[in-house]
């Protein structure tokens, strides 16, 4: 009877680490891969390999930031890195907020309304591809020089992609979803508000994920271009000041608020998950 039951029974498999395991190791590769290039990088200046003038090491550019030092502009004008990161991430909020929620209007509008779509849909996918650095000049034309520019170019970064991006979830959904809804009597808003926008929020939060980056680089772009404040002027003005370790301490930032802005979105997208199942 034992060797039986050991025989009907399947073995139990090992418990799988937990995620909090799983984020620790992931945690230790991405500090030793940063750690392995900036000691690569350091060496490379110290042999001789890089000109430290105009990539200055880590042993440089690091104590640079927490100076106090990092700051460009004279008067009224001077702005610090904190500053100026400040006034960025402010043009990249608003300016992804409008862009998204213009997009989900336009998405909803196209999948409702087959007239909208016929003479929308054309109009987006034209305009989408059209890089927002291309559209700095008439921005500034337009706009003036100033914030108000750079959260429109965000805004026209964000509005091609994400209407399409939203589109083509909502014409992804099971058709099952919305039978069932309809056989329950649910009225259109109700059909909109419990099935059809909870089934894209995956895809939604994907493509927020995305278009965060092309906002970031295009106000970024926008700030190099002519629009005088924020983060990427800060750069392009260091650069024209051959002031190198602040150009370093700017990329730099770039690239850790991008990182971690995209680690909270992809957070912020799990607990949207469940539908995607």
């Amino acid at each position: 009877m034992s060797e039986s039951i050991l025989t009907l029974n399947p073995p139990v498999e090992a418990r799988r680490p937990s995620r909090y395991l799983h984020a620790l190791r992931d945690t230790l590769w991405f500090v030793l891969a940063w750690a392995l290039l900036i000691g690569a990088w350091e060496l490379a200046v110290q042999v001789g390999w890089l000109d430290g003038r105009v990539l200055p090491p880590p042993s440089v550019t690091l104590p640079y930031a927490f100076s106090g030092e990092a700051v460009v502009g004279f008067g009224q004008q001077r702005s610090g890195l904190l500053e100026a990161l400040l006034v960025t991430l402010m043009r990249v909020s608003g300016g992804l907020l409008a862009g998204s929620l213009a997009a989900l209007v336009l998405a909803v509008m196209i999948t409702e309304v087959k007239l909208l779509r016929r003479l929308i849909l054309p109009l987006v996918q034209t305009l989408a591809p059209i890089s927002p650095v291309a559209w700095v000049p008439f921005t500034i034309a337009v706009i003036g020089i100033g914030g108000q520019a750079a959260v429109f170019v965000v805004f026209l970064a964000v509005l091609g992609t994400m209407t399409l991006s939203l589109s083509a979830a909502l014409d992804a959904i099971n058709p099952q979803y919305l039978n069932i809804a309809h056989n329950l009597r649910c009225t259109r808003k109700q059909i909109w508000l419990r099935v059809r926008l909870p089934a894209i929020a995956p895809s939604a939060m994907t493509s927020l994920r995305m278009a965060f980056f092309g906002a970031w680089m295009a106000v970024l772009a926008g700030e190099m271009a002519g629009i005088n404040s924020g983060l990427g002027y800060m750069i392009i003005m260091a650069q024209q000041m051959y002031n190198m370790p602040l150009v370093m301490v700017g990329v730099m930032t770039i690239g850790a608020v991008g990182f971690v802005v995209d680690r909270l979105l992809l957070l912020l997208g799990r607990r949207f998950s469940g539908w995607s199942s």
